[in-house]
């Protein structure tokens, strides 16, 4: 199937340890998978690529606060916490990107990881971002896709902040909009496409 504007989707960090009942649970987290699916649903029936990156720290991190870092311990490699949400879809066609393998935050989906390569080798244009979390490694994500030369589009339904502050999810999304992001909803996409 062509793909005539070269998207993709990335789906960040949906994983139980950041939903709720997880060790480092972003509020209403889970409430971004149904918009997700509807995006990865789409871009797998145009035959675009969809990439998960996940949280996939070693056990003893520099990352979590007992190692001296800032976070409770979470997404350890191999463990049910570290898992992609149960209802996300899953599908074979789906790239996983780990990340977060040393000591490094590694926030970013492009942190530490081929993602840059992957994109520039399939031609990859654009990119919709979504996931967990808004002012965390979504905004970091969506950052490092435009710092590459990428059209962003950073879906605004299918983010949730964590919000240590209480502002920090709508500072966050105004980061990106300075930074050269769209703001969209998942209900557009398949508008797009047909544009297409």
């Amino acid at each position: 199937m062509t793909n005539p504007a070269r998207r993709a989707l990335i789906v960040v960090d949906v994983q139980n340890d950041f939903c709720p009942g997880g060790t480092l649970a972003v509020p209403r987290g889970d409430e971004v998978v149904a918009p997700l699916n509807t995006l990865i649903a789409q871009f797998l029936d145009r035959g675009e690529p969809v990439f998960k990156s996940r949280d996939w720290h070693p056990p003893q991190t520099k990352h979590f606060q007992k190692y001296g870092g800032t976070w409770p311990v979470h997404c350890v490699q191999n463990t049910k916490g570290a898992e992609f949400h149960g209802a996300l879809i899953d599908d074979e066609r789906i790239k996983i990107v780990s990340k977060g393998l040393g000591d490094e935050d590694c926030y970013s989906a492009f942190d530490g990881t081929d993602l840059a390569q992957q994109l520039k080798e399939l031609g990859i244009e654009e990119v919709w971002v979504g996931g967990l979390a808004t002012d965390y490694c979504v905004k970091s994500t969506v950052l490092d896709a435009l710092k590459q030369g990428l059209k962003v589009k950073a879906v605004e339904d299918a983010m949730r902040a964590v919000n240590i502050s209480p502002t920090d999810g709508d500072e966050a999304i105004a980061e990106m909009r300075q930074a050269g992001a769209e703001l969209v909803l998942s209900s557009g996409a398949a508008a797009v496409a047909q544009k297409a």
